[in-house]
């Protein structure tokens, strides 16, 4: 084991090490404007190590051009440490177990190709007044881990992330784009064809907007969106929030936050999804975490240093952006828990009012305050069915207080990455659109 090798060859020096070895394959396999097919590979392989003297830490890291390259690396590591912060809680995890969960998924390269082919023909052929597909991709990304540390741990870990996409441009009188994607832990867990007829149907959808009215509405998220409003708000579950008190949540363990129709869960194992490692980015060992059970708030998310600081459980959080960084705390299975008995049919039959399947400008919403004001398109919605398109509105609110108007959520779930949501039925939002007058 590398990471092992590394440790055994730096520990005497030092009060603890811990070494983290990663290795990533990305490979993205795309058709634009459906004549220009292109493949990229990128491979990259490096080690980051955190060192423990005397109550200071140092952090290095190094590539990993040739894994036998013990005299280089360990040059590398030596010219780079610099003791610089001062430990004022244990970082490293003292948790003393061997695991080992790699997983090699062999894929069929020219099965990829027709794959994106056969999203941009089915794409092309959904509605005459699609007149061009601008992209249609399947990109393979394989992540295989290795960490080791003085306290005794070992584990190996690997994942595999499959994501597709579509973007479509309709037009009639109007031209209109449409994007849509979804993702897995194996080609076989997607569904192209919808990918490429969602797209489709939303770049048409487009080409006939309504007017929106300024009022109050009930609305409908859709899951793909809600699922974005749940990635920006994450950092206010996370323990180095209550560190740095950037959180609305300080102290309020135990407290009702959100609808009780809202129960946020981080799931160690999800089917088909790419995040299910036996072990977070520190070797801590996966689990469930209920985060807000029916409205009430139950935990932060955390890793080694963070539960040790605040003195709370450790919930095995850790997450490195790559071998370069040091382990911060993030989303695994981080998702809304649907609701088994509410269709999406029954959603919209207890909902006059919006269906929302675009926002724009989130990234300027204020994680913090909770306040946002962005763009939304979606359709009218009366009697359970959509009615008829609209676009260009506007959504003013604050994330915090929306969430205690959640009325229901529906049953069917949508992932993306490390997140997932059903629909979300939020009473009482101020919609800006034209003037009444």
């Amino acid at each position: 084991m590398l990471a092992g090798d590394i440790l055994e060859r730096v520990s005497d020096k030092f009060d603890k090490v811990e070494v983290y070895v990663e290795k990533t394959k990305a490979e993205e396999f795309e058709l634009r404007n459906s004549k220009d097919f292109s493949k990229g590979l990128n491979i990259d392989t490096g080690c980051g190590i955190r060192l423990i003297k005397d109550s200071k830490m140092a952090f290095v890291y190094t590539t990993l051009d040739n894994d036998n390259d013990f005299d280089r690396i360990i040059n590398d590591i030596s010219h780079s440490i610099k003791f610089s912060k001062t430990v004022d809680a244990e970082m490293i995890s003292d948790n003393a177990y061997n695991i080992n969960n790699e997983k090699k998924v062999d894929f069929d390269e020219k099965k990829i190709k027709d794959i994106v082919y056969s999203m941009d023909s089915t794409a092309k052929g959904f509605d005459k007044r699609i007149v061009d597909v601008k992209g249609s991709s399947v990109s393979v990304f394989e992540k295989q881990i290795e960490i080791a540390n003085s306290n005794g741990l070992y584990v190996k870990d690997s994942k595999t992330h499959i994501s597709a996409s579509v973007s479509v441009l309709a037009k009639d009188k109007i031209a209109d784009a449409g994007w849509y994607s979804l993702d897995a832990d194996t080609v076989d867990n997607i569904d192209f064809d919808y990918i490429a007829k969602k797209g489709a149907s939303l770049a048409v959808d487009k080409l006939y907007p309504k007017a929106v009215s300024t009022k109050k509405y009930s609305i409908i998220l859709e899951n793909s969106v809600f699922v974005q409003l749940l990635a920006h708000f994450f950092p206010v579950f996370d323990a180095y929030s209550v560190i740095n008190h950037t959180t609305a949540f300080e102290n309020r363990i135990g407290e009702s936050v959100f609808s009780d129709k809202i129960t946020i869960k981080d799931s160690a194992n999800l089917k088909h999804r790419p995040n299910n490692m036996k072990a977070d980015d520190e070797g801590s060992l996966r689990k469930d975490v209920i985060v807000v059970e029916n409205g009430v708030l139950k935990n932060f998310l955390s890793n080694t240093y963070t539960s040790n600081k605040l003195k709370i459980p450790n919930t095995s959080n850790a997450k490195r952006a790559s071998w370069m960084s040091l382990p911060k705390v993030g989303a695994f299975n981080f998702h809304i828990v649907p609701d088994t008995g509410m269709s999406r049919t029954k959603l919209m039959n207890k909902i006059d009012g919006l269906f929302i399947t675009e926002i724009m400008g989130l990234h300027m919403a204020n994680s913090i305050s909770g306040d946002f004001s962005f763009g939304i398109n979606g359709f009218f919605v009366h009697n359970g069915e959509l009615v008829s398109y609209f676009k260009a509105a506007t959504l003013a609110d604050n994330f915090f207080d929306m969430m205690k108007r959640v009325v229901d959520v529906s049953d069917e779930m949508y992932f993306s990455s490390s997140f997932g949501s059903p629909d979300v039925a939020i009473a009482d939002c101020i919609v800006g659109g034209e003037n009444n007058g």
